[in-house]
C-alpha cells in the first residue's frame, strides 16, 4: 500500500487565505459598534539614535491591549550618532567627544506589555497605563588606553550585557486618519538586573604585578556609581576579563509612533 504524501500550501494559497482574513477583518470593522483591533506601529523619536522600533498591539477587551515590541540599533559609533553629536557641539568637550567616538555598539530589545485605556469611546484610543517586560541585549567595543611609565597599552574591550526588568508607562493614543493612529509615551520607567562579559584579550606580559593591580583599580573606578563598581575585572598576561552586575534602570517618554490600525 502506498502511503500518500501531503504537499505544503502553494504559496498562493498562503496569500490568498491571509488577504481573505484581512477583508473579514476590515468589513467586521465597518459594522456599527466595531473598532479596529490590530494596529502595527514604528517609533519615530528614536530614529535619531538610529534605533528602529517596531510594535504590534492587539485589543482583547474592550479597553484593554496587549503589545509586542521588537527594537534593534545595528553597530555605530556613539559620537555619530546624530543625537549624540548634537549634544557634544553644545557641550565642547574634546574628552568626552574622544570616549564617545571611540566606542561602537548595539543592541537589541523585547517587550511585551499589557495596556488598561480610559474614556468612552470603544478600543485602544485615550490615555492609558502600561504594566511591561523588557529583555535586552547590548553589545559595546571600546578601545582602552592605559599608560604606565614605561609604555601605553592598548586593550580592546568586548562586552555583552544582558538585562531584564519590567515597569510602568503612561501613554495617550489617538486616531488620526481612518486607518492611521498617534500613539505617545508619556513617561516610564522600569528597574530590573544586568549581568555579562567583558573580554580584552592583549599581550600584557610587560606589565609588572602593580601595573597590572593599578589597571584593576582603574578600570572597577570606572565603572563605579559612588563608591560601589559595577563589574568585577581580573587582569592576567594574556589581557583582561571582566563581569558587569548592574541595575537595570531605564526611562521610556517622549516616545512618538505612528501606527496602521486594521
Amino acid at each position: 500500500m502506498k502511503t500518500k504524501r501531503l504537499s505544503a500550501r502553494p504559496p498562493m494559497v498562503v496569500l490568498a487565505s491571509f488577504l481573505m482574513s484581512l477583508t473579514l477583518s476590515v468589513r467586521a470593522q465597518n459594522e456599527p459598534g466595531a473598532y479596529p483591533k490590530n494596529s502595527i506601529k514604528i517609533n519615530l523619536s528614536s530614529l535619531a539614535l538610529k534605533n528602529y522600533n517596531f510594535t504590534y498591539e492587539r485589543s482583547i477587551a474592550r479597553k484593554i491591549t496587549v503589545v509586542g515590541g521588537y527594537r534593534f540599533m545595528p553597530t555605530s559609533n556613539l559620537g555619530e550618532l546624530s543625537a549624540v553629536s548634537k549634544v557634544l557641539d553644545k557641550i565642547d568637550d574634546s574628552d568626552i567627544a574622544d570616549d564617545l567616538n571611540s566606542i561602537s555598539a548595539s543592541n537589541k530589545t523585547y517587550t511585551g506589555e499589557i495596556r488598561f485605556y480610559k474614556g468612552k469611546r470603544d478600543g485602544n484610543v485615550g490615555l492609558y497605563t502600561a504594566l511591561y517586560a523588557r529583555y535586552a541585549k547590548f553589545n559595546l567595543d571600546y578601545d582602552y588606553d592605559y599608560s604606565t611609565n614605561s609604555r601605553t597599552y592598548n586593550i580592546p574591550l568586548r562586552s555583552e550585557v544582558k538585562g531584564f526588568g519590567g515597569g510602568i508607562m503612561f501613554g495617550a493614543q489617538w486616531r488620526i486618519a481612518k486607518r492611521l493612529n498617534f500613539d505617545w509615551y508619556i513617561i516610564g520607567a522600569h528597574c530590573g538586573s544586568l549581568k555579562g562579559t567583558i573580554n580584552g584579550a592583549t599581550d600584557l606580559s610587560s606589565m609588572t604585578n602593580e601595573e597590572r593591580a593599578n589597571l584593576k583599580d582603574d578600570l572597577e573606578s570606572d565603572l563605579s556609581i559612588g563608591d560601589k563598581s559595577l563589574v568585577e575585572v581580573d587582569v592576567q598576561t594574556n589581557g583582561v576579563k571582566g563581569k558587569p552586575s548592574a541595575p537595570f534602570l531605564g526611562v521610556r517618554g517622549l516616545g512618538f509612533n505612528l501606527g496602521f490600525t486594521f
